[in-house]
């Protein structure tokens, strides 16, 4: 259990994240996971709530159906760890830890008691989270000129909020929307700003939905709305015609606005739907060659390519991908039914957390919200690419869910609160490490390598050693004209042989060859090429 003021602590630091330190800009170089520096300072964020909850709570503790099939999910997915072996398994910790951090995440949620007016107020927060991001969605679409946002293609203009990726600013508003129309679904008066929350949303998110283009965010909206205007309909039907009314207003804008400046993207095109089979039917094949434990944690990038080009006489040119693009797939590559199992039981607890939400005080249940983001993960891979959905998933589920009593003696509580704190505490330091990396590497890649000497300030180990490894190979490699030391080729084509073991990049390639020329090794040469031009066969720099 929780004091209501310990409690409040924890809640004015979910307010500072999902007000404030959710939207800054970071610049960054593109990537996935720790590679965005704004998903190393949600880690951050969830870590401190971890330690906070645990620090503040006290028996008894409180556990739910699904947080105990998520932990033995999760469990269950941590097993191929054991027979994990390097260089692969330094490409799938990150993951791994992620996974570790969301369900510490939620069990710490579950300690902070939520009553009816508390619930509306960490879902009305998520919703002023939406709302800021839409606004920072419309001045980009609307008001930025070339120039005026650091990245953002103003003449494309398709707007991505914070997160550089359109698809993700699209589940984001879809998620908005569905926490807009569940919020007005209930018979008791709403506070004020409530309603003006809910009515930008109402406005925003359809304009947006259609000026962004993107199918997943459409498709999430129009499987929702209906429902949920109708649920709203015989709840308060003066509510439902406000709704719809600002909704069609909303829709209205963003044809218009469509209808002025030009389509940002043409959705009928058919050419990603096309290569998103074409990756699954892919993960599937592999799936089938080794179906118990996978091909191994860590492999999916390095097997993938290769596995693909056995099959397909022809590549296509972004064949090279780190994720099937479905999350579920990406479990069955690496891990096999082993880790299917683990996420047939986590996808089984979230059954048995809707059949269990009749008990709620607010109806119809808040699960519904995190429909957008579910979704989203069967076609790509959002909660590598912004912790800020990772967030308000585990949010929403915790508001849906049911808490009960842990059935463990209160002696055998306090080792389990200091473990999951301990644990959390572990990864605040690597963390910020790793954004304290990530600024310095970013500023020096910016400047092509030539101003290098803050690399050294760089600490490892460091969540973008993958990043500061290249970089520092790379950039000796480009000294050797001037060192002519051998050293510098023979510790390239070490690390070079080991990188394209796990990931299979053109450069890299191109490189090595030439390594491997110097060093006198032109069968190795040779073979790069011809393994090179199979991977890569829309690249003319590996034609003989």
């Amino acid at each position: 259990m929780m004091s209501k003021p310990k409690a409040a602590w924890l809640f004015g630091l979910a307010a500072f994240y999902c007000l404030i330190a959710m939207h800054i800009y970071w610049p960054n170089r593109g990537g996935s996971g720790f590679y965005l520096p704004w998903n190393l300072v949600g880690g951050i964020f969830i870590a401190l709530t971890v330690i906070g909850a645990m620090l503040f709570s006290r028996p008894p503790l409180v556990t739910s159906a699904f947080f105990n099939r998520l932990a033995l999910g999760g469990l269950i997915l941590l097993l191929p760890l054991l027979w994990a072996k390097q260089p692969w398994l330094s490409e799938a910790l990150p993951r791994l830890m992620g996974l570790v951090l969301g369900v510490l995440a939620y069990f710490a949620l579950l300690q902070i008691p939520l009553d009816r007016v508390r619930r509306r107020n960490l879902l009305m927060l998520l919703l002023a989270a939406t709302v800021i991001e839409a606004v920072f969605g419309l001045v980009q679409y609307a008001l930025l000129q070339p120039g005026n946002w650091i990245g953002y293609n103003s003449l494309k203009n398709r707007p991505y909020g914070i997160f550089q990726q359109w698809n993700l600013m699209a589940s984001f508003m879809a998620t908005g929307l569905a926490l807009a129309l569940y919020l007005l679904s209930t018979r008791r008066p709403l506070p004020r700003h409530l309603q003006w929350l809910a009515a930008s949303m109402l406005v925003l998110a359809p304009l947006l939905l259609i000026v962004i283009a993107s199918r997943v965010g459409v498709l999430a909206a129009i499987l929702l709305s209906p429902f949920q205007l109708w649920v709203l309909y015989r709840l308060h039907r003066r509510r439902a015609a406000v709704a719809v009314l600002l909704l069609i207003a909303g829709i209205a804008a963003g044809l218009l606005l469509v209808m002025l400046n030009g389509a940002t993207r043409a959705i009928t095109v058919a050419e990603p739907i096309v290569y998103r089979l074409a990756y699954w039917l892919e993960a599937l094949r592999m799936i089938a060659e080794r179906p118990w434990f996978g091909w191994g944690y860590g492999h999916f990038q390095h097997d993938f390519l290769h596995h693909f080009y056995t099959t397909h006489s022809t590549g296509m040119e972004t064949v090279a991908i780190s994720h099937p693009h479905n999350e579920i797939l990406l479990w069955g590559v690496e891990g096999g039914l082993l880790s299917l199992g683990g996420v047939a039981v986590i996808c089984w607890g979230f059954w048995r957390l809707l059949q269990r939400t009749r008990a709620l005080p607010l109806r119809p249940a808040p699960w519904m919200a995190a429909l957008p983001i579910l979704l989203h993960m069967m076609v790509e891979y959002p909660l590598y690419l912004s912790a800020a959905h990772a967030v308000l998933l585990l949010a929403i589920l915790r508001a849906a869910d049911v808490p009960r009593r842990l059935p463990l003696r209160s002696r055998a509580q306090t080792p389990l609160r200091l473990a999951a704190a301990g644990i959390a505490a572990l990864m605040v330091p690597y963390l910020l490490n790793g954004l304290h990396s990530a600024l310095i590497i970013t500023a020096v890649e910016k400047s092509g390598l030539r101003q290098f000497d803050p690399m050294g300030r760089v600490i490892t180990p460091t969540p973008w050693q993958v990043r500061y490894d290249y970089d520092v190979q790379l950039q000796r490699l480009l000294q050797y004209p001037q060192t002519r030391d051998t050293a510098t080729l023979l510790s390239y084509q070490q690390w070079a042989e080991n990188e394209i073991r796990v990931r299979p990049d053109a450069n890299i390639y191109i490189n090595l060859m030439a390594v491997s020329r110097l060093l006198q090794h032109p069968e190795r040469a040779a073979s790069l090429q011809r393994q090179a031009k199979r991977l890569f066969p829309h690249d003319l720099r590996f034609e003989e």
